[in-house]
């Protein structure tokens, strides 16, 4: 895993991204085996409607998001995987964004800060270091 580190191009933000992608992979792996454990206690507001299939569902997009970042850390000049994976954090932080506004399932400060400031950081790091990697 660490050569796979040193083959990451110049710059913090795919360093970022890929650290992004690895938790995003554990996280896909903690809502399969355990779905209602952090699940429940990132929708704390509401954690009775998380079920099994909302965690499994959410390991898919997860799964999906993981693959992505991934991708995108080491093909930083790719303009669609760029675009599509800061298109990935729009969405989730609209999602975290919507559910701490309007469904009010999530609690802030809570279980789900750490993510939405991922997000938040990628949405900016991304628009600041656009023409760093898109020519």
């Amino acid at each position: 895993m660490l050569g796979t580190l040193l083959t990451l191009p110049a710059g913090g933000l795919p360093k970022f991204i890929w650290l992004s992608a690895v938790f995003s992979a554990f996280n896909t792996i903690q809502c399969l085996v355990a779905p209602l454990g952090m699940t429940r206690k990132i929708y704390s507001q509401k954690p009775d409607q998380v079920t099994p299939l909302t965690s499994h569902v959410f390991a898919a997009w997860t799964a999906l998001s993981a693959v992505l970042r991934y991708q995108c850390a080491f093909n930083m000049g790719n303009e669609l995987i760029y675009d599509i994976t800061f298109w990935s954090y729009v969405i989730a932080s609209a999602h975290f964004t919507s559910e701490i506004v309007a469904f009010k399932t999530i609690k802030m400060p809570g279980a789900a800060i750490s993510t939405f400031c991922v997000a938040i950081t990628s949405i900016l790091w991304m628009i600041h270091d656009r023409d760093v990697y898109i020519h």
